[in-house]
């Protein structure tokens, strides 16, 4: 009898500590910075580009350059890059 109940209790334990572990990558995922080009720009002033990205205008030369910034916030919102010229977010 003692042992159906430690199995009951331990597969008890086992469902309260898996649904806890999946809400956790969702909630580590969303950092907001990459939300919309208002949030970025607050990091990011000129935006951010890969390099040897140029801006289709021309105007913009001062952004930062790094391909690993730009790919993350590129995947995780491709909006930030609205013209597809390698720079997210950029601005004068």
């Amino acid at each position: 009898m003692k042992t159906s109940r430690i199995s009951a209790l331990a597969a008890s334990a086992s469902l309260v500590l898996a649904s806890a572990a999946m809400t956790v990558p969702a909630e580590a995922h969303s950092t907001g910075i990459h939300d919309n080009c208002t949030k970025f720009n607050n990091k990011y002033p000129h935006g951010v580009g890969k390099r040897g990205a140029h801006d289709h205008g021309g105007d913009v030369t001062n952004f930062k350059r790094s391909n690993k910034i730009y790919r993350i916030a590129n995947n995780h919102n491709s909006t930030l890059d609205g013209d597809n010229d390698g720079i997210a977010c950029e601005r004068a």
